[in-house]
């Protein structure tokens, strides 16, 4: 009967220890899980806290790019209007150059046939012999007279062209210039 005890003794202490081993081992489980579990939450903050900082970061760099864009846009249309204006002024000037240059022209073609046709009434009355020498004379004078004015309109009519030719060529440079800036606009 002693031993019968005894042996029941021996195993119920070594039920008690196994289930204290099995316990402290659940309890050692348990705190390692709430460690991990712990960082876990602690890591996925801060990980939260990073990406908002970066989107921010990240936001306020595409605005200050945009804005960057638009300045730039702003500043060449702004270029392109007072170039358009000054190109007006400047058509303008050389019209009115030109306008003025022509009457000049014609005022003083205009004058020298009024300076021939009174010389011609004057010696209307005057000898026959004398009229086919002096009408020979007017003659010459009335085509040297007509051929200044038409050397005069030549050259008008070729600074006329080669302003034309300036003005385009400064149009396709200043063009070429704005598309280059709005690209460079475009890519930054």
């Amino acid at each position: 009967k002693d031993l019968a005890d005894k042996k029941k003794r021996d195993e119920e202490e070594q039920m008690n220890k196994y289930l204290a081993e099995e316990r402290a081992s659940e309890e050692a489980s348990r705190a390692m899980k709430e460690r991990i579990e712990a960082r876990k939450k602690e890591l996925s903050t801060q990980k939260k806290g990073t990406e908002e900082e970066q989107m921010a970061k990240y936001l306020e760099e595409e605005k200050v790019a945009e804005e960057a864009a638009r300045a730039m846009k702003e500043r060449i249309e702004a270029r392109k209007r007072d170039m358009v204006s000054q190109k007006k002024g400047a058509e303008e000037e050389q019209m009115a150059k030109y306008l003025e240059e022509e009457r000049a022209a014609e005022e003083a073609s205009r004058a020298m046939k009024e300076r021939i046709e009174a010389r011609k009434r004057d010696l209307a009355g005057k000898k026959k012999s004398e009229e086919d020498a002096q009408m020979a004379k007017y003659l010459e004078e009335e085509r040297a007279a007509e051929e200044a004015s038409r050397a005069m309109k030549e050259r008008i009519d070729a600074r006329k062209r080669d302003l034309a030719s300036q003005k385009k060529g400064a149009e396709e440079e200043q063009m070429a210039k704005y598309l280059e800036e709005e690209r460079v606009a475009e890519e930054a």
